[in-house]
């Protein structure tokens, strides 16, 4: 049992007590949601917040602010109430404004994008907002995340390329990321704006890892190249010590990856600064 069931059960048990019954205990029956998170791909302009605006309760309003380039991904999946929702993007508090300040109503007040969705029970969604804001072409590519249960001894992996040019992705045994790639690609000719199917990749052994590589398609360099984390193994108990520790994904413990091919920002814009095109692995499931 985690920590968080602990937590969960202690305030039961604590509920219970605080009553005098179990029968003035009142179940509460969550409402059917979807899961969403939203990544900010925009290499041209700054920081920006992702808003559901046609409800207050059963939607997301408030985790997915001030992204930025390459940004969201420290965000877990969020739910939000099943059925069509309103979404728009705002330009976030953080960028600095004509007045030369932070949390400038003229630049909050910014609508970037404006879209409805129909969210479904039980299915994971992802919102990567690309394109380019100085030439108002920004918009979202959504992805229906279907998250696998990896094979024993394996992770899972797929690969999100948000480039305007195709590319080959490599999934090599290593300890460092790489300059040069060989072999064959594992997800070869990723179009733009589109994602693969996951796949399943064999854990690796002590002291050992991968390296995630990207070269548009065809080509050996330039190579993008990012080193996963190894990941944390589960901990049992200890009684009256520590609860489970969850186990925390990597290329040695397991867990459902995307390996995000970004472009490089555009000089003179407010986004964060990429000098190159580069790689971000997202864990999409704990193993």
């Amino acid at each position: 049992m985690n920590l968080s069931r602990l937590l969960v059960l202690g305030a039961a048990a604590a509920s219970i007590v605080g009553c005098g019954s179990s029968s003035d205990v009142t179940a509460v029956t969550p409402d059917p949601a979807g899961l969403v998170r939203f990544v900010n791909a925009v290499p041209d302009t700054g920081f920006m917040d992702f808003r559901f605006v046609d409800a207050v309760e059963g939607v997301p309003s408030t985790p997915f602010v001030n992204l930025g380039f390459r940004a969201g991904f420290d965000r877990a999946y969020q739910r939000v109430n099943v059925g069509t929702h309103h979404i728009r993007v705002f330009m976030g508090s953080a960028n600095v404004g004509p007045s030369g300040s932070i949390n400038d109503p003229a630049v909050v007040s910014t609508v970037m994008a404006d879209t409805t969705f129909t969210f479904a029970q039980g299915v994971h969604y992802t919102f990567v907002f690309y394109g380019s804001a100085r030439a108002g072409a920004q918009k979202f590519l959504i992805l229906t995340d279907n998250l696998p249960t990896p094979a024993s001894g394996n992770f899972s992996l797929r690969a999100a390329n948000m480039n305007a040019i195709a590319q080959d992705v490599y999934i090599n045994s290593s300890t460092t990321t790489l300059t040069v790639v060989g072999g064959a690609p594992g997800f070869p000719n990723v179009a733009p704006l589109t994602a693969t199917s996951y796949t399943d990749i064999p854990l690796a052994s002590a002291p050992g890892n991968y390296a995630v590589s990207a070269a548009d398609a065809g080509t050996a360099t330039p190579v993008r190249s990012v080193l996963m984390a190894v990941g944390v193994p589960f901990v049992p108990a200890v009684p009256g010590v520590s609860p489970d520790l969850a186990a925390i994904a990597g290329s040695r413990v397991g867990g459902v990856f995307t390996a995000y091919i970004f472009p490089a920002s555009t000089p003179g814009s407010q986004a964060l600064s990429f000098a190159s095109p580069g790689i971000v692995l997202q864990v999409d499931k704990q193993p």
